[in-house]
């Protein structure tokens, strides 16, 4: 059998190629799980390290019971206040009254760069805000740089309105 050795050193390269691909298959596995583990590690150390800061900021007065920001709602001074800030076409101004020291109504004076369909969907935000009180809110989806500028500009206006 004149191909022998040559079939012979053929099936024991074969034996090594595989036996060295099912080595790098477990080294492999064995890295992603010790990267998941960290991973998970971390995230568990900082949730513990956000649920430390938030109690800390609850017992401070920083935050309300519903961990929303105290100096938010309720902590407005009576009057009408104007703001403004960038949206996505331009400057958006808004008008906040303050009634009874809470949010009473936001009315956009002027938004003339904004794209009137984007402008639309992202007035949403205001009554989001009136609800909540709070500038601390979502933006509109498919209106987000309409909404954060309507949203920042209502957040202006009421730098002028905390006690």
């Amino acid at each position: 059998m004149k191909y022998k050795n040559f079939l012979i050193r053929l099936f024991d390269l074969i034996l090594v190629l595989g036996l060295l691909a099912g080595y790098q298959a477990v080294i492999y596995s064995r890295d992603k799980e010790a990267t998941i583990a960290e991973l998970k590690s971390q995230v568990n150390q900082l949730q513990g390290e956000k649920e430390d800061i938030l109690e800390a900021a609850k017992n401070s007065g920083k935050l309300g019971a519903d961990g929303a920001s105290a100096g938010q709602a309720g902590t407005y001074k009576d009057g009408t206040y104007t703001g403004s800030s960038q949206g996505f076409g331009g400057e958006i101004k808004v008008k906040v009254t303050v009634s009874g020291e809470k949010i009473s109504a936001i009315d956009i004076i002027e938004a003339s760069g904004e794209d009137e369909a984007y402008l639309s969907m992202a007035k949403d935000i205001v009554k989001t805000i009136l609800d909540k009180q709070t500038t601390d809110v979502d933006t509109i989806s498919g209106a987000t740089y309409s909404s954060t500028g309507i949203k920042n500009a209502v957040g202006q206006a009421l730098e002028g309105a905390a006690k």
